[in-house]
């Protein structure tokens, strides 16, 4: 794939996205910040949709990742592509969660058992089914979406590896079809803040840049979408106009499924231009590198706005020390935690081959 990339096939525009997008969340649950005639006040209401442009992300790279793996190997590995899942996304959170659960067993912070439980089983986005939650359901609500890309792990590869190739881009336009139907017919019985969290709601979210990773991975597609997505910056506009205006409609929704993915894709292929290369900036980079911790911690410490002044970990969750505090557990995790278990899960899985015009993560 044409763009600035390191000997390794690394894409430095993804980390830079993966940056705003944890920006964006952390935003979100910070107060309101200002500087002169600046505030985050815009990030404050829309800062959460983050966590789209994070399934944008997720849902290209994982999809494009186990094709590469199946035109070098002529097939996709279910049990390699889960170990490194596993490897990647569970040791983090798990101890995220082993902390959380030890604060509120000792009483520190004040939580739900079912809560907790349901975060522990990738299950978190449902438990409101189960009856009003916890007063305090605060820290354990980012693993929302956690589930859902647990959830979407569990369909796609299976899907990729049980049907014939000529049918993946209609099984997968079908599904996705079927969750805006599904959803459009939701929103008529029910409010959006009551089902806005469900994977069968949000799954389109990642179906679609699954979508757009097998159309582009054929070579003339792929110089279709570059030609296409020339102009890609214009959709951000189009992004941030949607979120601006949108109020939580069915139709914000779905621009945001679309486009973000399309959005993403086109600086991917095309990173020349003035927006790219600052997407490509070193520091950006880095903090999208640890994008992940960064968005485990942050719950801990970020509660000011929602816990209406009720602050368990004292000066912790307070500024400028909440930025200190998510950093350090951040950096802690993703060095002494994560790289280790990533590195083990690619021994045990066994290599994977890095060829030219392929999406890779660190």
């Amino acid at each position: 794939m044409a763009a600035t990339r390191e000997k390794t096939g690394y894409l430095k525009t993804l980390d830079g996205w993966r940056a705003i997008a944890i920006l964006g969340v952390i935003s979100y649950h910070d107060t309101l910040l200002s500087v002169g005639p600046l505030n985050t006040g815009w990030l404050q209401l829309h800062g959460q949709d983050g966590v789209d442009l994070f399934f944008a992300i997720s849902g290209l790279l994982i999809c494009w990742r186990m094709l590469e793996e199946e035109q070098k190997n002529g097939s996709i590995s279910l049990m390699r592509f889960y170990i490194r899942r596993a490897f990647r996304i569970l040791p983090a959170a798990l101890l995220c969660l082993s902390v959380i659960g030890i604060l509120a067993l000792t009483g520190v912070i004040s939580l739900g058992l079912r809560e907790w439980l349901g975060a522990l089983l990738f299950l978190r986005n449902y438990m409101t089914l189960l009856g009003p939650e916890h007063p305090d359901r605060w820290f354990t609500n980012h693993f929302w979406s956690l589930s859902v890309e647990e959830h979407f792990y569990f369909l796609l590869p299976g899907l990729l590896v049980f049907t014939n190739r000529r049918w993946r881009v209609p099984v997968l336009a079908a599904i996705t079809l079927l969750v805006e139907a599904h959803r459009m017919q939701s929103l008529w019985h029910r409010p959006w803040d009551a089902i806005k969290l469900h994977t069968d709601i949000r799954l389109d979210a990642l179906l679609i840049p699954a979508i757009l990773a097998i159309l582009a991975h054929e070579p003339r597609n792929r110089e279709r979408f570059k030609a296409w997505l020339r102009w890609w910056p214009a959709l951000v506009l189009v992004v941030i106009a949607a979120l601006t205006w949108g109020h939580n409609s069915f139709w914000q929704t779905m621009v945001v499924a679309y486009v973000m993915p399309l959005m993403v894709l086109g600086a991917v292929l095309n990173p020349e231009n003035w927006l790219g290369r600052a997407l490509e900036w070193s520091p950006l980079r880095y903090v999208g590198r640890i994008s992940y911790s960064l968005y485990l911690w942050q719950q801990l410490f970020f509660v000011e706005r929602f816990a209406k002044g009720r602050l368990p970990l004292g000066v912790l969750e307070s500024t400028p020390l909440r930025y200190v505090a998510t950093a350090a557990c951040a950096l802690l995790s993703y060095y002494l935690l994560e790289r280790p278990m990533i590195k083990l899960g690619h021994r045990i899985a066994g290599p994977r081959r890095v060829g030219a015009g392929v999406l890779v993560e660190r």
